[in-house]
């Protein structure tokens, strides 16, 4: 007797569960998963810094009183990790030996809340007051001081082959060039300032999100660059999907209480908004092989968006709004922090959808 497929079974999709879930002592202000996905770093308001490895938290840094640590991050080969915050003091550890103290910058004065590492070598980037540091964690190496001159850095990214370090303030985003650290920088002008500031997987694209309600998207070393306007509030982050075949780049910003989706299409971009939170989007990433796009906001809600046109779910798990999201580099975890200091895991099954 051959078997026939019920009419009423339907495909199996995708659905996150929660896997782990911990907390720490204040709102959590950053998330960064090492290159190989073997750890999560974590940071919060009250000077926390700790590890996560499938079940356990390790502390790195003890909760101290004022003294918040913003931003962290491990280098591209998975043997450092920075993080640094209110005092200016920027904490670096080898992941060999993260139970080991860690080297300290000192950095008076300076609240330091933007870093990023260099996608090849130990080089790391921060912005301090109105200057960038560019440091070799290797030989342990100041490599340069970067004078923005008109504002504090408000958002650093580095080029994904390198060669090209933006900096985000107020008038503009500065590009420098890393094999010249001398030369001018090029300058893409905005109104207002620039707020947020990320580079395509491809590196094909550079956009800026506004303080004054615009999107400026540049095709590097095609002038002149597109300025999206309409926005309700400031863009205050902006993401990019990776690149697919055959598919056009994507670009999500997040503004109020919605995320606009900029999809390129002949000579310009077209839009669409994802419209469901309640609250300010505070973040925004997408998964890093599909176009699934997550969104979490004050509202304590988290939404997954399908090819970043339609609601697939909600998550749901803090007590008032969530406050950072960060996916794994392959995808197999969804990691997120409340303000309340929650931190939350997820992990993706496929589940039947068959006979409900």
């Amino acid at each position: 007797m051959r078997s026939k497929k019920s009419s009423n079974s339907r495909p199996r999709s995708t659905i996150f569960q929660v896997h782990w879930h911990g907390e720490l002592q204040d709102y959590i202000t950053a998330l960064a998963w090492s290159p190989s996905g073997d750890y999560l770093a974590v940071s919060s308001a009250s000077g926390e810094v700790v590890v996560w490895s499938e079940t356990d938290l390790v502390s790195l840094l003890p909760a101290q009183p004022d003294s918040t640590i913003d931003c962290l991050g491990f280098s591209a080969n998975g043997k450092y990790l920075a993080a640094a915050g209110q005092q200016g003091d920027v904490f670096l550890w080898q992941t060999s030996a993260l139970n080991q103290p860690p080297t300290v910058l000192q950095n008076p004065h300076c609240w330091i809340d933007q870093l990023t590492w260099h996608p090849g070598v130990s080089w790391l980037a921060f912005g301090a007051g109105n200057q960038i540091q560019v440091r070799d964690c290797g030989s342990s190496q100041s490599l340069t001081c970067l004078d923005f001159k008109d504002s504090s850095v408000l958002a650093l990214k580095w080029h994904p082959d390198g060669t090209l370090l933006a900096t985000s303030g107020h008038t503009g985003v500065k590009v420098w060039q890393s094999t010249d650290w001398e030369a001018e920088p090029e300058f893409v002008e905005v109104p207002g300032a620039s707020i947020s500031v990320d580079w395509s997987l491809d590196g094909r694209y550079l956009a800026s999100g506004n303080l004054d309600r615009t999107l400026t998207v540049v095709s590097w070393g095609n002038p002149p660059p597109w300025l999206m306007q309409g926005f309700p509030g400031k863009v205050r982050q902006v993401a990019w999907a990776a690149p697919m075949a055959n598919q056009p780049s994507l670009v999500a910003a997040a503004c109020v209480e919605g995320v606009t989706v900029w999809q390129r299409q002949g000579q310009g971009w077209e839009n669409r908004v994802l419209a469901h939170h309640e609250g300010t989007v505070v973040a925004i990433a997408f998964h890093p092989t599909q176009r699934l796009l997550a969104s979490a906001a004050q509202d304590g809600q988290l939404c997954l968006w399908k090819n970043a046109k339609s609601l697939q779910q909600t998550l749901k798990g803090v007590a008032s709004g969530f406050s950072a999201i960060a996916w794994h580099p392959q995808g197999t975890y969804l990691a997120a922090g409340g303000d309340q200091g929650e931190l939350l895991i997820w992990k993706p099954t496929n589940r039947g959808q068959g006979f409900q």
